[in-house]
């Protein structure tokens, strides 16, 4: 990911976290990037940004801050290859459990996460806000 991206970064933020504020979370995205640029990706596709990932690592475990692909683009592949990105780089990092925090309500990333080996670990009320509570997802390297 680039700085240049962000603009498109921030628009596909709202299919990952539609109760989230854009402009107060594209600056969450611009830490995320500054913080861990080698933990951060997107797909590209006739030269448009199409998907991005963004990692964290948060002693002693690792977090999948954000996956999020364009609508016109899902069911293709792109959020697969983003995650095993990012999963490639944290396993290079060394992480050993990495943690993806879903909205409950984004009902298709539940079955995406399940499918690349995470299970529910739990869940967090309150998590993303008053009653936006966050379902907890673990993969063990």
């Amino acid at each position: 990911m680039r700085e240049e991206d962000l603009e498109t970064v921030s628009e596909l933020v709202m299919l990952a976290n539609p109760h989230a504020a854009k402009e107060k979370y594209r600056e969450h995205v611009v830490d995320e990037l500054k913080e861990n640029p080698d933990l951060s990706f997107v797909a590209v596709c006739n030269g448009r940004v199409v998907g991005y990932v963004q990692g964290d690592t948060r002693s002693p475990m690792t977090t999948i801050e954000d996956l999020a692909v364009a609508k016109g683009y899902q069911g293709k592949g792109i959020g697969k290859q983003l995650l095993s990105a990012e999963l490639e780089a944290l396993r290079t990092g060394g992480a050993k459990v990495v943690i993806a925090e879903v909205h409950y309500r984004n009902a298709q990333a539940i079955p995406f996460y399940y499918n690349h080996g995470f299970r529910i670990s739990g869940c967090l009320q309150d998590y993303f806000g008053i009653s936006h509570d966050a379902i907890i997802l673990k993969l063990v390297l």
